[in-house]
């Protein structure tokens, strides 16, 4: 009776896995960068309902102030802060945005000139979120 493999069956299984690996590695991390840029989005199109519903419940402005170097962001209401999103330490998701702060007033409505583009990504993968100049985000 024999016990163990030879070399060169463990040589096949070896090259056999290799092949697999090549062919579903790139796969597997583009799924995982879509994924975490999928999520990402969501925790911003959060924050910014967060964003609008304080503003209204408390009938004054609030602010996402979106850092891109540090890629954070950050809900405010004067000089609290109501919420934090570190998407870069948390996804390894990097973003831009057309504008660093996005203010709603009382009525939910953004506040000023509103309208900002934000792009998020990670690796090849990307979205974007567009907020109107009424408050409202989409993708």
């Amino acid at each position: 009776m024999r016990k163990g493999y030879t070399l060169l069956e463990q040589l096949v299984v070896l090259a056999v896995m290799t092949i697999l690996l090549t062919l579903v590695g790139p796969r597997t991390l583009s799924a995982l960068d879509r994924s975490a840029v999928r999520n990402a989005r969501r925790q911003l199109v959060s924050a910014l309902g967060a964003a609008r519903g304080s503003a209204q419940s408390r009938a004054e402005r609030v602010s996402v102030a979106m850092d891109s170097a540090g890629g954070l962001l950050r809900v405010l209401s004067g000089a609290d802060t109501l919420l934090v999103r570190p998407l870069r330490a948390e996804l390894g998701v990097a973003f831009s945005a057309s504008r660093d702060t996005i203010t709603y007033g009382a009525s939910g409505r953004g506040y000023g000139a509103a309208n900002s583009t934000i792009v998020l990504t990670r690796g090849a993968a990307s979205e974007t979120v567009y907020v109107a100049r009424l408050g409202r985000a989409r993708w």
